[in-house]
């Protein structure tokens, strides 16, 4: 699981197209449950077919674009960390 990387320091070897690829899966299943959560209350609250299909393709696409965006984040900031204590011991 890539971020078991961000834990344990290996986001700052890898590359992120590799980490982007080895989370797609998950990123899609977040993405799936959401749209799981999205047909069950449209169905509940009566929504037609095109939409409760609209709604549970964009929930796919939101759960996994937001899902790879949190590991892009932590990918940055820990690099953007590595980077600054690198540069500070080295100057020291």
């Amino acid at each position: 699981m890539c971020f078991a990387a961000l834990l344990n320091g290996d986001a700052t070897d890898r590359s992120v197209v590799e980490m982007i690829r080895d989370e797609l899966p998950r990123s899609l299943g977040n993405g799936t449950v959401a749209a799981v959560l999205v047909v069950a209350v449209s169905v509940l609250e009566g929504a037609s077919l095109a939409l409760t299909a609209g709604m549970a393709f964009g929930a796919i696409a939101l759960g996994t674009v937001l899902h790879q965006a949190v590991l892009l984040g932590g990918v940055a900031l820990l690099r953007g960390r590595e980077g600054l204590r690198g540069r500070s011991s080295t100057r020291a």
